[in-house]
């Protein structure tokens, strides 16, 4: 099953704006790097938890993201994230689909406004862990 939600989540990420990799990660100057806690399969979403370690403002400030997360932490979707985060929430949970974009002023699409316009996700096989 991981595979296939593997694969799906791939897919989904790709469509939504997310340029995948596979292992390695790309290096890029000034780029934020986040731990992701899960991946949303359905929607190609990755889950970032805010917390001492790993601050919003990783995710939020630089124009370019990396969000690096574990092949065995995809789920198929928010039913099953809610059921493995149970009670205890995090202060602040982000759930990211692809680049920030916003069509508030005159309805023109502007990408990177209200958050990085490049993002990208890293998938680490579990054999690498």
């Amino acid at each position: 099953m991981t595979d296939a939600l593997v694969a799906e989540f791939a897919r989904n990420a790709e469509v939504s704006g997310f340029r995948v990799h596979r292992g390695e990660g790309p290096s890029l100057e000034d780029a934020g790097v986040s731990q992701a806690l899960y991946g949303l399969a359905d929607t190609g979403s990755v889950v970032l938890a805010a917390s001492p370690a790993e601050p919003r403002s990783r995710s939020l400030l630089p124009f370019v993201h990396i969000s690096i997360l574990r092949e065995d932490r995809i789920l198929p979707g928010l039913d099953q994230l809610f059921a493995a985060i149970g009670a205890e929430l995090p202060s602040a949970l982000a759930i990211v689909t692809g680049p920030s974009r916003s069509a508030d002023i005159e309805q023109r699409l502007a990408v990177g406004v209200h958050g990085p316009g490049e993002v990208h996700v890293v998938l680490v096989p579990l054999e690498a862990r």
